[in-house]
Formats: C-alpha cells, structure tokens, sequence
C-alpha cells in the first residue's frame, strides 16, 4: 500500500511530540529537585540519578539500537515510541520515588531509538532534498522538549505539585503515540537495498573516516553547549557576572532554535557542511579567546548568543551528512556510531571542566582548546563535493 502525503505528515508529527516527551521526560525534575526530593522522602542526589539514566543509556544502547532499526526500522522505531510513550503515563500510577525511578528507565531505554531514528525516519520517507528539512524539524523538537521542561517545571510543580509537573511529558507523549501509531500503518518506508550482518556493518562503519571526524566535531562541540549549561554560572564569579549566566545560555538556546530551523536546509541545499563547520568552529574560537583576555555583560550575550545560532544547528547538519554520504541501509547504524563517539568525548570534558571553574580566564581556555580541536578537524574532512563523487 503506497504511503498518503496526510499519513506521512501525521507521523512526522506524532515523531516530533514523542521527542519532545522523551525530552521532558529526561528533566522533569531538575528545575525542581530538592522539592521533588522533598516529596517523595528521599535525598536530593537520588532525584539527580533520575536525570542520569539517559546519557547512561544512550552510551549502552546507541550502537545496538542503531543496528536494530536498520534491521527492523518500523518495529524498533516503534518499541522506542512505545516506551516512551510509558515512561511519561505510568508515573502517575504510584507517587514514589523507585516507581518514578521504573519510569525514567522506560524513558532512557527508548531515548536511543528515537535519536538514532531521525536520520532514517527523513531518508526512508522524504527525498532527497526535503529530508535535510525534516531533520532539521526533528532536531528542534528534540532541543525543545528539554528547553519546555526546564523552562516550566517550576511554574507547574507551583501550580500543582508533581501530578501537574508530570502531566506535561505525558500530554505530549500520549498525542504523539496516538498520532504515530495511527499513522505508521499506513506509511511504507523503503527497504534496505540489501542484508548483510551486523558485524560487517559496523566494520564498514569503522573503516568510514568521515564519520569518524563528524563524531569528534560533534563531541567537541556538545562539549562547549553542555559546559556553558552545567559551569558558566560558577565560572563567572570571579567576574562579578555570575547571575547573568542562566540568561545567556537562554539566549543562547533561543537562537540555536531558530537556527535549526532555517540553517541546515540551506547549507543542504548549497552543499556546504564541511565549509559551514570549519567557519563556525574558527569564528567561536575567536569569540572565546576574546573571552580569555576581557569578559563582560556585553560580550557574554552577544558572543554566547551568536554561537548558540551558528553552533546549535551543527547537530542537525551533522546528521545530515549522515543522511546524504551513506547508504539507507546503515544511517541508523551511523547514527549510533557517531552518537557514541561524540558522547564519550562531551561527557568527558564536560566533567574536566569541573577543575578549571575557579577563574573564568581558565574555563574560557578549556573551552577553547576544544574549539581548536574541532576546528583542525574540520580541516580534515573531505568537502560535500569529494563526498558526492565518492557516493556515485
């Protein structure tokens, strides 16, 4: 049965709802913990752990789910929507702190297939040319489940408490399983163009230098985003500009957003990731060693918030690139691999940067050298042009 223009679209929506309960599901309770811990009778560091499952998650089960949506790519899309779907409903079963822990595992479990599931959902069901927009749409729903949990937690636990707290990740998740099962039936995506094992598959992954150079841009560069998240605050004290950091980086955010939107698709359509990469990474390291040598109110919002625009939609090119130089039948499994890679690097320098928050000079020059890193590599991918010839 061939696929309906309203059925695709209505998947395309009911996937964009589910990421963005998946997000929320993630951080439902860091704008809130110590009220949350408060609640359910238990310490402040076990509401913390919830939040931890996912990047633990996401390292074990990025690669097998990749493999196994290239297998199967309706089924185990499916199984992520499912559990997803359950992480946001059954917490309000039970008001308990190890029921909401069973909860937050069903979560993190489908986190995986859903991330690695927007690069084959766009290339199995759009063309070409349309599926650099798809990705893009995708990517933001991701970015804006995390920025709608965080931005609401305190207001709706305010309002209403947990119930109302968690009700949030579950509105979106139900009308987004609703949406996606309903329509998925009716939706045929393209097979692979052929079989072969999972170990040959990730072999040949291995061997693919450009993804292995995506992945470590991809690191270097979450690495900076998730820094200026987690320490910009306590770095900044040594300046004075301590209570501007959670602006910043909302700003910063904020037009990362609107970046996704518009960028990706016009870097597609110019054939220019690898350019757009060397350029963005070079022009945010000239903003932060201008950081290193004066740091003020002025300079933070504006060199942050430019960086968000031009950083924040890297991610969604990068899966781009994924989409157009391979083939259909391993986009989940590259996916994967490059999600690996990239989250061993950012989540390691993320907890380095611990050691160099007492002096701002010194966390800007951490952040820097990761810059200059991802820059030098981008000088060693091949441009879209050789990627092309090499695809033919």
């Amino acid at each position: 049965m061939k696929s309906t223009s309203f059925s695709i679209k209505l998947a395309t929506a009911g996937f964009m709802l589910i990421l963005i309960s998946s997000q929320a599901i993630w951080v439902t309770f860091s704008p809130v913990v110590t009220y949350v811990a408060s609640d359910l009778n238990t310490s402040v560091e076990l509401v913390g752990l919830l939040a931890v499952t996912y990047p633990v998650f996401f390292l074990i089960l990025t690669i097998p789910s990749g493999i196994l949506l290239d297998r199967n790519f309706k089924f185990w899309l499916l199984f992520g929507v499912t559990t997803t779907f359950l992480g946001s409903v059954v917490r309000f079963a039970f008001t308990n702190y190890w029921w909401f822990f069973f909860a937050q595992l069903l979560g993190a479990v489908g986190q995986p297939f859903l991330l690695n599931g927007i690069v084959p959902f766009s290339s199995r069901l759009f063309e070409e040319k349309k599926s650099a927009l798809i990705i893009s749409i995708l990517s933001f729903s991701m970015y804006l489940g995390t920025i709608i949990a965080l931005g609401t937690g305190t207001i709706l636990y305010s309002a209403g408490g947990i119930q109302l707290l968690i009700s949030l990740p579950a509105a979106f998740g139900i009308l987004g399983f609703i949406l996606l099962v309903l329509a998925i039936m009716q939706v045929n995506f393209v097979k692979n163009e052929e079989k072969q094992s999972s170990l040959k598959t990730m072999g040949n992954i291995l061997k693919r230098r450009d993804l292995w150079l995506i992945a470590l841009i991809l690191g270097f560069g979450v690495a900076v985003f998730d820094n200026l998240s987690t320490w910009l605050q306590p770095a900044l004290r040594d300046t004075g500009l301590e209570n501007i950091a959670g602006d910043a980086v909302a700003i910063s955010i904020i037009l990362g957003l609107i970046g996704t939107i518009i960028i990706p698709r016009y870097i597609a359509n110019k054939n220019a990731r690898t350019m757009y990469l060397r350029i963005v990474t070079i022009l945010i390291t000239i903003f932060f060693i201008t950081l290193i040598m004066t740091v003020n109110s002025l300079f933070i919002f504006t060199f942050l918030g430019i960086s968000g625009l031009l950083m924040i939609p890297a991610y969604p090119i990068i899966m781009d690139w994924i989409s157009r130089f391979n083939k259909k039948d391993v986009h989940g499994s590259a996916t994967g691999f490059v999600g690996l890679i990239s989250r061993i690097v950012s989540v390691s320098l993320t907890f380095s940067a611990m050691f160099f928050i007492g002096s701002s000079r010194f966390y800007f020059s951490f952040l820097t050298i990761s810059l200059v890193l991802a820059f030098i590599i981008s000088l060693m991918l091949p441009k879209d042009k050789k990627m092309e010839d090499l695809m033919k």
